[in-house]
C-alpha cells in the first residue's frame, strides 16, 4: 500500500488524502486547528489566492467535510457508513459551487466561489476527478482504530485495510491473536 507521499499518485488523489490527514487521529494533532492554519495549508497547495480567506463558517464546513470524508474512506474498507456523513458532504458541497471549465487539456470542474468556499470547491472537484479516473474506491482510511490515516490501496485486488501492513496490520493481527482463546 502507498500513502499520500507515494510517487506516481495523481495530484487530486494526493490532495484529498493529505486533506483528510491534516488530523492525525492517533496522536490527536490537528495541522489546521484554526481558519488561518487551514488558509495557509490551502494557499500552499494553490487552492486559494492571497485575497481569499476562510470565514468561520467555511472553516467549520471544511472540518465537517474532512471528518465525513474520513468516514466515507473508512467505508471503503468495509466499515459501515452513516447516512449523516453523506448528508454533511452534500451540505458542504452545495455551498462550494463548481463550474465547468474548458481548456487545451479538456473539460474540468472548477471552483466558482471565493474564500474558503473556493478551496472546498477545489477539493470537491478533486474528489470528482478521483472518481472519474477510478481512484476513489482505492482511497481508504486505515481500519486500525487508533490510526485512521488516509491512504491509497495499491493491492492488486483492492483488499487493503491498513495504511501499513508492517505497522497497523501487524498490530491488529497481534491484538486479535492475544484476544483469541488459548489452544489446547
Amino acid at each position: 500500500m502507498a500513502d499520500a507521499r507515494s510517487p506516481g499518485l495523481p495530484t487530486d488523489v494526493v490532495l484529498v488524502l493529505e486533506f483528510i490527514n491534516t488530523l492525525d487521529v492517533e496522536k490527536l494533532v490537528d495541522a489546521v486547528p484554526t481558519p488561518g492554519a487551514l488558509d495557509a495549508w490551502c494557499r500552499a497547495r494553490g487552492l486559494v489566492s492571497s485575497s481569499d480567506a476562510f470565514t468561520p463558517d467555511a472553516f467549520r464546513a471544511a472540518i465537517d467535510a474532512r471528518e465525513a470524508l474520513r468516514a466515507v474512506l473508512l467505508s471503503h474498507t468495509g466499515e459501515p457508513l452513516a447516512a449523516s456523513d453523506l448528508k454533511t458532504l452534500e451540505r458542504v458541497a452545495s455551498s462550494s459551487p463548481l463550474t465547468v471549465g474548458f481548456g487545451q487539456d479538456g473539460v474540468s470542474l472548477r471552483p466558482a466561489a471565493t474564500g474558503g468556499w473556493k478551496a472546498l470547491g477545489a477539493l470537491f472537484a478533486a474528489i470528482v476527478s478521483t472518481q472519474r479516473d477510478n481512484h476513489w474506491l482505492r482511497m481508504k482510511v486505515c481500519a486500525a482504530g487508533a490510526c485512521q490515516e488516509a491512504f491509497y490501496d495499491t493491492s492488486k485486488n483492492r483488499s487493503g485495510r491498513w495504511c501499513s501492513m508492517a505497522v497497523c496490520g501487524n498490530r491488529t493481527k497481534l491484538q486479535r491473536f492475544r484476544a483469541s482463546p488459548p489452544r489446547r
